[in-house]
C-alpha cells in the first residue's frame, strides 16, 4: 500500500508539472509599476520564429512581437520588456504550456485560430493569411484532382505533424479521396520537413514558409497547386486569464490598421522574400 501511495504521488506530481505553464506580468501590473516583463513562447517556424546566423531568434513574429512592445512603451508611458521562454522544439508542447500559462504570456508561431482553439486560449488579431501546400519530391507525378490522390499517390506516404492543422488536413484527404492512405505522424514540423526530403516516395501538407525554405535550399520539391488551401489566419495566443487582449487589438486597429503599414510589409519581405510575399498574395485574391 505505502509503495502504491508513494507512486500515485509520483505519477500526480509529475502531471502536474507537465501542466505548469509560464509566467508573465498582466497589463494590470504593468500599468501599476510603470514597467514589466512578458513572456514569449515560441515554435520554431521558418519566417515566423527562426534563429539568424548569430543564434538569436528572429522573424515575422519576433518583429511584429517587438513593435508591439515598442508601441505600448510610447503610447502608454511604461518600460515592458520581454523575455523568451521555452525551447521552441515543439508546437504542442508549446501550446498546451501557453494554455496553462498565467499573465502575460504569448505564444508565437504559425498557430492557426480556430473555434475549436478560441475555447482553450485567448487569440490576437490574425497577423497573417498563411496557406498550406501539397507538396512531394520533383519525381512524383503532378496531382491533377484531389480525385485522383489514391491513384496518383497510391505508392506515397503521408508525413504530418501530430496537432497541427495540417494533420487534420491530410486525415480529411484520407477519409475523403484515399482511405488506404499510409499516414506516419511525427512530432514536429521541421521533423515532417526532413522525412519529406529523405525519403522519396513521400507527401505532406507544409505552411509557407516550409515551401519557401525548401525552394531557397534547392530541395527537390513539387507543389501541387490542385492541393493549396488559403483559408487560414495566424494569431499569437495567450492564456485564458490574459488581460493584453485589449492591448494588441488597440496596437492592430493603429495608425489605419498595423497590418495596412509599411513596417508591416517590410518584415513580410525581410522574411518571406518578395517571390514569398507575391505567392501569399496571389493564393489570397
Amino acid at each position: 500500500m505505502k509503495k502504491t501511495g508513494v507512486l500515485m504521488m509520483l505519477v500526480l506530481a509529475t502531471g502536474m508539472a507537465l501542466a505548469q505553464g509560464y509566467v508573465g506580468d498582466t497589463w494590470a501590473q504593468v500599468k501599476a509599476a510603470g514597467q514589466g516583463t512578458i513572456s514569449l513562447a515560441y515554435v520554431e517556424t521558418p519566417s515566423f520564429v527562426y534563429k539568424d546566423n548569430s543564434g538569436k531568434l528572429t522573424g515575422i513574429c519576433v518583429d511584429i512581437t517587438n513593435e508591439f512592445v515598442n508601441w505600448v512603451n510610447k503610447t502608454k508611458g511604461v518600460k515592458l520588456q520581454t523575455k523568451f521562454v521555452g525551447d521552441g522544439s515543439n508546437f504542442r508542447g508549446m501550446y498546451d504550456k501557453v494554455k496553462a500559462s498565467t499573465g502575460g504570456v504569448f505564444g508565437l508561431g504559425n498557430i492557426t485560430i480556430t473555434d475549436e482553439r478560441k475555447k482553450e486560449v485567448k487569440f490576437s488579431p490574425p497577423f497573417i493569411t498563411n496557406f498550406a501546400i501539397l507538396i512531394t519530391q520533383n519525381n512524383v507525378t503532378t496531382l491533377n484532382k484531389l480525385e485522383d490522390i489514391s491513384t496518383t499517390f497510391s505508392k506515397l506516404t503521408a508525413y504530418t505533424a501530430k496537432g497541427t492543422l495540417n494533420e487534420k488536413r491530410i486525415l480529411e484527404l484520407k477519409k475523403k479521396h484515399f482511405p488506404a492512405m499510409k499516414v506516419v505522424t511525427l512530432d514536429t514540423s521541421p521533423e515532417v520537413y526532413e522525412k519529406v526530403f529523405t525519403d522519396p516516395n513521400a507527401f505532406s501538407y507544409l505552411d509557407l514558409a516550409f515551401y519557401l525554405k525548401a525552394v531557397s535550399e534547392r530541395k527537390s520539391v513539387k507543389r501541387h497547386p490542385v492541393g493549396d488551401m488559403a483559408a487560414e489566419q495566424f494569431g499569437f495566443i495567450m492564456p485564458m486569464n490574459s488581460d493584453w487582449t485589449p492591448l494588441l487589438e488597440e496596437f492592430f486597429k493603429s495608425g489605419g490598421g498595423y497590418t495596412n503599414s509599411t513596417p508591416y510589409k517590410n518584415i513580410l519581405t525581410r522574411h518571406l522574400g518578395e517571390t514569398g510575399v507575391k505567392l501569399l498574395q496571389s493564393a489570397n485574391k
